[in-house]
């Protein structure tokens, strides 16, 4: 395989820091930016955009890869950040990446509404040597789509939906702000949406819809010999819970660009001279290489705060709660350190290989970093989600020094697991999906063929599986974890299928063995809070846990 050398960087974009990343081969013939969606569809995106980058530098081919401004670990809110400053970090990032490999030919790819970014992009600069375009969606069917998961989510949550569609595009309309998917879609942001449309352009460009929005795709692809339209099928990855096999999609794309307009191979110099390097982004070792980011306090910290995500999470956590958590700990003087588990974010490793016992050994890594940044005997605390809170007890189990647990929507492990929760997943399945047959919009994807039947069946009878051996390995760390005194706080949300068998379990066995523990439920809320009240409502208990732990003496 190629060397690939992996650089974090910060971009400067209208005042605000960027959090990017390059792959670069040992030797360079072309470069390529890659543009991730907005919102939470970057959860999805971004292991795929990662495997890419990957397989390009296999062809000579340097990414660039950032955040936008109020998405993933970049600077701002982003219910506070101007629409257009969108359109700014994409030609910041472009501008970096000529800088940065002046004689290699530049090309753009990007993803659902990243995609109508990147064709954008390309219309302003005629220097692009091409344009992929995957699953392009225009701003107000992406606006269509919001609404539809809002109206669901406020179903499985409430029974019904408190608004309806047409008095929340009503709302936003008159300039109002509305939480959809946990994120704050301002008034100003709506409008704008609404006006990213396909537009000409004139560089050589490949679409793959992968069967998804065919209308907009082909408004995106011009007419023209050097344009492109493999019929590719392949899942909403963007959409997706847990890892889904797109090599299909990922060779297609990268035995396309390899075709294209290519500069005569380069030695590639490191580039970060052309961003500053930060030093809140570090990488150590573990069975790969773990990747790693730090929430720092202005002075000296209290304490330490290690962040564990879940199964197919990364470091920023499901809608940035970890993000935004880690930046509120560090305005209360705590250092934060967020790491990318080995397969899973910007790690090295493959996602298929993961697992809880290598996660828990990331952990370990990540633990010993985090601790040689903080004064000696400072206290460290762990803040974990869904199945990350499996390698917190499995962390606390062997590091039974940690001071205390923040447990978010914690899986039952071992023999605690209940039979029925598997049940209860498929029951809340089945209720959605029946909730969707009620939409004109499905019943056109059935008809159509456009359904993936394979991933309703998956959502609907492949829960968390477990072999003998991992459910026996799961008893073993729940006895080594008897021990452990210092507190825990559980966070279960009312409407996540799996909370009532974990709260009860989990008390009966912290009971059990005199654990000091708190359980609270956050009515109505789901498995990952897609709420800012329900957020909000996580962070002040989660804060108010944290408050008592004092700072170490000097």
């Amino acid at each position: 395989m190629t060397p690939i050398a992996q650089h974090a960087l910060v971009l400067t974009s209208a005042g605000r820091s960027l959090s990017a990343t390059c792959f670069v081969p040992e030797t360079v013939s072309r470069t390529a930016l890659l543009v991730l969606p907005f919102a939470e569809e970057r959860k999805g995106a971004l292991p795929v955009f990662v495997e890419l980058a990957r397989a390009l530098a296999e062809r000579q081919t340097a990414s660039l890869l950032f955040d936008f401004s109020g998405c993933g670990d970049s600077d701002g809110a982003f219910e506070q950040i101007a629409p257009e400053a969108f359109e700014a970090d994409c030609a910041c990032a472009w501008a970096w990446l000529g800088a940065a490999f002046p004689a290699a030919p530049r090309l753009i790819l990007g993803l659902r509404t990243g995609a109508l970014l990147a064709q954008r992009l390309a219309a302003r600069h005629a220097e692009t040597s091409a344009l992929v375009l995957w699953s392009p969606v225009s701003g107000a069917d992406f606006l269509r789509q919001l609404l539809q998961r809002r109206m669901v989510n406020d179903m499985v949550a409430y029974g019904k939906a408190r608004e309806s569609r047409a008095a929340l595009e009503a709302r936003l309309s008159a300039g109002e702000t509305v939480d959809l998917d946990g994120y704050p879609v301002s008034g100003a942001l709506h409008a704008w949406l609404l006006g990213l449309v396909p537009q000409p352009v004139v560089s050589a460009t490949c679409v793959l819809s992968g069967g998804h929005d065919e209308k907009t795709a082909a408004a995106c692809l011009p007419e023209g010999a050097e344009h492109a339209r493999p019929a590719l099928r392949y899942p909403p990855f963007w959409n997706t819970v847990g890892h889904v096999d797109l090599a299909p999609l990922i060779a297609a794309t990268a035995d396309w660009i390899a075709g294209q307009k290519a500069g005569a191979p380069q030695p590639a110099a490191a580039p970060v001279g052309h961003a500053a390097p930060d030093a809140r982004f570090v990488s150590f070792p573990s069975a790969q290489t773990v990747r790693a980011v730090f929430d720092a306090p202005s002075g000296a910290p209290r304490g330490g705060v290690l962040f564990l995500h879940g199964w197919s999470g990364d470091r920023t956590g499901p809608h940035r709660l970890f993000t935004r958590f880690g930046r509120r700990l560090a305005e209360q003087g705590w250092l934060g350190l967020r790491p990318d588990f080995v397969g899973r974010g910007l790690s090295d490793g493959a996602a298929a290989d993961a697992s809880i016992a290598g996660m828990t050994r990331d952990a370990r890594a990540a633990l010993a970093v985090l601790r040689s940044r903080l004064p000696p005997g400072a206290p460290v605390a762990v803040v974990a989600i869904c199945s990350g809170c499996k390698v917190a007890l499995s962390l606390a189990a062997q590091e039974p020094e940690l001071d205390r647990l923040l447990l978010w929507s914690a899986e039952s492990m071992g023999s605690l697991r209940s039979a029925a929760t598997g049940l209860r997943k498929t029951l809340q399945a089945l209720a959605t999906y029946a909730r969707k047959l009620s939409r004109p919009e499905t019943w056109k994807k059935i008809l159509r063929g456009h359904v993936q039947t394979g991933m309703v069946t998956k959502a609907l009878t492949r829960h968390e599986t477990r072999s003998a051996a991992e459910a026996a390995a799961e008893d073993q760390t729940l006895k080594r974890f008897r021990s452990f005194r210092g507190p825990l706080l559980f966070v279960f949300g009312g409407s996540d299928p799996d909370a009532p068998g974990s709260s009860q379990a989990y008390a009966r066995y912290c009971a059990a063995h005199r654990i000091p523990h708190e359980i609270h439920t956050i009515p109505h809320a789901g498995h990952s809070y897609y709420g800012e009240a329900w957020t909000r409502d996580l962070f002040e208990l989660s804060e108010r846990f944290l408050s008592p732990i004092p700072r170490p003496r000097p």
